[in-house]
């Protein structure tokens, strides 16, 4: 028999502890850090909105209030921001639906806003040679953070990918590791000889550099300054103080800059969308599409730098100039 959530004396279920079981569960669905953070983020906003119209139990939330919920964060945020409270909170209501605290979801039938089509921020060469001549490779630290840019761009996994590794992961002979994406799906991803060849020497590093302060036993590729699983939020701020020392500020750099900028690079080289697909972990074609169409913009950019009006010397400003 399921087990109830947590109710009150009158059998009614309160919003704000629903959100709390709803949140243990994903736990136990072993569900991200990232995942659940986002949940958290998401849905603590629409408690507290419908606390303050009086909903506070589960049933008693209407769809007037989720789509005022929604309208109100649409004065304040951007519409990719309010589409992920309006998922968040479907969601939830789902998950209550399916454990019988409520008989419809507040939210279904409730559209998505129209996104604005997001450009894809992605490093040029001089900025990624410039973020890798930030480290202080002198200093463990320093090699570690270098090493985890160049995997990063090498890759193209997520921060919490390569957060997750650990150096049991690594197959050296077959230049593979395996991650756990979204959704705990595992898969195997490649990495080039160069990598290799700055693996084997960080890993001789950090070994002694772990064994210097009593965390020799330390599983992860990555850790932190205490031999502990490095944070994202550590390495978030770190990078943003390379790009500062870089004087890099055309794009916003962080992980998903790395990750963007491995896919275009690999689209542009020739790389095929559905292996890229596979490669980054998507579920769909759609992200890969993007990446592709910014690579035809790269195509149209070159064939009008290359266009014979330009090269040829029978076309010249100075024969334009002439011609007026």
């Amino acid at each position: 028999m399921r087990a109830p959530l947590l109710l009150q004396s009158d059998d009614r279920c309160p919003l704000e502890a629903a959100v709390g079981e709803f949140l243990t569960e994903c736990r136990l669905r072993q569900l991200s850090p990232t995942t659940l953070e986002w949940y958290q983020y998401a849905l603590g906003p629409f408690v507290r909105f419908a606390a303050a119209r009086g909903e506070r139990d589960v049933a008693a939330v209407s769809p007037q209030t989720v789509r005022a919920f929604l309208a109100d964060e649409s004065q304040r945020v951007q519409a990719r921001r309010v589409n992920h409270y309006r998922q968040a909170v479907d969601r939830f209501y789902r998950w209550l639906v399916d454990q019988g605290e409520v008989g419809e979801n507040p939210a279904a039938g409730i559209a998505k806003l129209r996104e604005g089509r997001r450009l894809i921020g992605a490093l040029r060469e001089a900025e990624v040679q410039a973020l890798l001549a930030q480290p202080d490779t002198g200093s463990f630290i320093g090699l570690r953070d270098y090493v985890f840019m160049l995997l990063l761009l090498d890759t193209g996994v997520r921060l919490s990918e390569a957060l997750g590794l650990q150096v049991a992961h690594l197959d050296f002979i077959g230049q593979t590791f395996r991650v756990i994406g979204k959704g705990n799906k595992e898969r195997v991803v490649g990495f080039s000889s160069i990598l290799h060849e700055h693996l084997q020497s960080y890993l001789r590093r950090r070994e002694s550099a772990l064994a210097s302060i009593g965390a020799a036993e330390c599983p992860w590729l990555f850790p932190d300054h205490r031999g502990g699983r490095g944070r994202p939020k550590g390495f978030q701020m770190r990078l943003k103080r390379y790009a500062e020392a870089a004087g890099v500020s055309r794009v916003r750099v962080s992980p998903h800059t790395f990750r963007h900028t491995f896919a275009l690079y690999f689209v542009r080289a020739g790389g095929s969308p559905f292996h890229l697909q596979r490669i980054l972990g998507h579920t769909s074609l759609d992200m890969s599409r993007r990446y592709c169409e910014l690579a035809d913009e790269d195509f149209l950019q070159r064939q009008q730098q290359l266009s014979p009006l330009v090269t040829l010397a029978g076309f010249s400003p100075d024969r334009r100039r002439r011609m007026r």
